[in-house]
């Protein structure tokens, strides 16, 4: 069903899968949660590869340098009405501005930003007015939530609250921090979770959440196609189960099974 943008913003709408080997992340995603891989022309940028699942296209691979400091790592797009306008916003609100905005041929434009702890994400106005942004699915394989970590989310509400329209929840209490779900355009999107003190101090990244029908097999799964198990099934209680991986790149993100 096609959409207005202006009913969408806040909506999670693509990921860049920033990998320092495509070839073997394309081979891991591709086997563990049988998404379809197509080759596509993009103009001036030659051939990319377009990561399928529930939804339709959903993210991309973008190769990182061998020598680049940090892991392989998942970056989010949010859409917003106006990537040049959203940028000067971040900076009112205590974000930053990493990579200005450009243009994706055919497709729309785009800008790096970070939010007042350093997260960095991806903002996106598309060139067509209508579409379908809110690419979270609970469809095997799909991403359906994601997540942020934060010693101090205090800042962050009222930065992702004026600048995409996110609403939050009060907070619930979880493993001895805090967990504050938000939802943009009346849908459930993720959560900000407060660091427990049991949790070792981590970078501020947004995490991406992937629906599977079983937890246990998964996991089996991504071990055998080589990524690691770096947090081993959890449960949520009367929600789910959990765990955290690592691909064989190092990119890590959570297997999540819905409570049946």
């Amino acid at each position: 069903m096609s959409i207005s943008t202006e009913k969408q913003i806040g909506s999670f709408c693509w990921w860049s899968l920033m990998t320092k080997d495509i070839a073997a992340s394309n081979a891991f995603y591709q086997k563990l949660f049988n998404w379809t891989l197509d080759e596509v022309d993009i103009t001036g940028q030659g051939k990319t590869t377009i990561y399928r699942a529930g939804k339709g296209g959903f993210g991309s691979p973008i190769p990182l340098a061998a020598d680049f400091p940090g892991a392989s790592h998942w970056m989010p797009y949010v859409t917003v009405a106006d990537v040049d306008q959203a940028c000067e916003h971040a900076k009112t609100l205590g974000g930053d501005v990493c990579a200005p905005p450009f243009d994706l041929p055919r497709t729309g434009r785009t800008a790096v930003i970070t939010d007042p702890i350093g997260s960095a994400f991806h903002i996106f106005t598309p060139s067509q007015p209508r579409g379908t942004l809110n690419m979270l699915s609970n469809d095997p394989g799909s991403i359906c939530w994601m997540e942020l970590m934060a010693d101090d989310p205090t800042p962050l509400l009222p930065f992702y609250r004026e600048l995409l329209g996110w609403t939050f929840a009060d907070p619930l209490p979880m493993n001895g921090g805090e967990y504050i779900s938000f939802s943009a355009n009346g849908e459930n999107m993720g959560g900000i979770m407060k660091r427990p003190p049991t949790v070792l101090p981590m970078p501020p990244v947004w995490l991406n959440y992937f629906s599977v029908p079983s937890v246990d097999e998964w996991s089996q799964k991504v071990e055998a196609l080589g990524g690691k198990i770096i947090v081993p099934k959890m449960d949520i209680p009367d929600t789910g189960f959990f765990a955290c991986i690592e691909d064989p790149t190092g990119a890590v993100s959570y297997l999540f099974e819905w409570l049946r």
